[in-house]
């Protein structure tokens, strides 16, 4: 059955969920009027900005830039809808709901598409045990930053080097099963594992482009366009664009990890993913990448209303064939960030830094893909009137990479972005 639902095309997918909510809406309306349950709710989210890039290219434009912006475009001043997006939850039943996420933004191949889509399970529980259960299209449980509605974070408008990779390349289609145990001093401890398809993609971003800052979350026919290093040259079967949500290869991959809590002090989570992506394997422009990696997060309060959050991330990914002992491309990568925040009512002041790295190690040493760099924000937000929120952040990013030179540009840079946002949530 797996195997089928891999190679469901994103049309049908798209139907699938949007299927899910009708149903969730019409039994929650028939619903309504014992008042057993709630009628369908929704939230939304309206991202305004002024962005003031200083940097010679973007990643976007086929380069090799930190940037998704740079200042040749509006004469480096840039007003921007960033995202308008809609999150639709019903409730099913008593263990049932569902929940989609419609987003606009004009980086997206169609302007009005959906980001996530899912059919939850949880179940009324009366003991220290709770079990749970989500399928559909979705994020897997990498940050613990970006937690608002569109994957947004409270904390930053910019979304650290390993979350902005998520939101571009790790959106999967499948199911994630959850249990958790609560002890009688309020911990708790929980297991989770998923199996899922259309994620064959994952890795050829960090292996090409290399890390970088952005705040954008992929929808499900979205596609990145890939820097122009001349790539075709060695693979000519490989389309200038990576589609991030497509089944290359039909084999499921899976992650699975851990979480540990103590509420009102700190909350730790690890995870291991592999895709399970044949490296051989090409499809419609599109190759099928081996990308696996671990991943850790740690979450703690601290006095005076402060937050700290730290993050890590080491993997491997691996395109083309297996020659001498060696891949294609076969590229090991890592990344680590420490975000302070302090609360004042409803002020927030918010200090990231990050450091990452890719090392290449395949039989084309004149395709180079190495990188290594580090990266500084600091974010100042406030909220008024319950659902404004003012945002002013500076960003800072340092990086070497050898690709660059191919394009004509040193290979080290640096390069800033300057932002005021306004957001509404309702």
């Amino acid at each position: 059955m797996y195997l089928i639902k891999l190679k469901l095309s994103h049309r049908l997918l798209k139907l699938i969920m949007a299927m899910l909510l009708i149903e969730g809406v019409s039994i929650s309306c028939a619903i309504a009027q014992s008042d057993s349950f709630s009628e369908m709710t929704w939230h939304g989210l309206l991202d305004l900005s002024y962005m003031h890039p200083e940097g010679p290219t973007n990643w976007l434009d086929n380069g090799l830039g930190k940037l998704s912006v740079n200042n040749a475009q509006s004469g480096s001043n840039i007003f921007n809808l960033n995202q308008a997006t809609l999150l639709l939850q019903a409730r099913l039943g008593w263990s049932w709901s569902s929940s989609v996420t419609a987003k606009y933004s004009g980086r997206q191949d169609i302007p009005v598409d959906i980001s996530e889509a899912l059919l939850l399970f949880r179940p009324v529980s009366t003991t220290a045990s709770q079990f749970s259960a989500r399928m559909g299209a979705f994020l897997p449980p990498v940050s613990m930053e970006n937690t608002g509605v569109g994957w947004t974070s409270p904390y930053t408008l910019s979304s650290s080097t390993i979350n902005s990779w998520a939101g571009e390349e790790l959106k999967v289609f499948g199911g994630e099963a959850q249990y958790q145990y609560r002890f009688n001093n309020g911990d708790r401890i929980g297991v989770f594992a998923s199996g899922f398809g259309n994620n064959d993609t994952a890795g050829v971003l960090l292996a090409w482009r290399g890390w970088a800052l952005d705040n954008y979350t992929a929808t499900l026919n979205d596609s990145f366009a890939l820097p122009a290093t001349g790539i075709g040259g060695f693979f000519p079967k490989q389309a200038a664009q990576t589609r991030p949500f497509v089944e290359v290869d039909n084999r499921p991959g899976f992650y699975t990890g851990i979480s540990i809590e103590r509420p009102g002090f700190a909350k730790f989570r690890a995870m291991y993913y592999d895709n399970r992506g044949n490296p051989s394997m090409v499809k419609n422009g599109q190759y099928a990448w081996h990308t696996r990696f671990g991943n850790m997060g740690l979450k703690m309060d601290l006095p005076w209303d402060t937050e700290f959050i730290g993050q890590a991330m080491l993997g491997e990914t691996q395109m083309g064939n297996f020659i001498n002992n060696q891949y294609a491309v076969d590229t090991s990568f890592w990344s680590g960030s420490i975000l302070f925040s302090k609360k004042l009512d409803n002020q927030r002041f918010t200090v990231r830094y990050e450091r990452f790295a890719t090392s290449g190690f395949d039989y084309l040493p004149q395709d180079p893909n190495g990188e290594n760099g580090q990266a500084w924000i600091c974010n100042y937000n406030i909220i008024f009137l319950e659902q404004h929120q003012f945002n002013l952040e500076f960003s800072t990013i340092d990086s070497v990479h050898a690709s660059r030179l191919k394009l004509g540009q040193l290979a080290t840079q640096n390069e800033q972005l300057w932002q005021v946002a306004y957001r509404l949530f309702f």
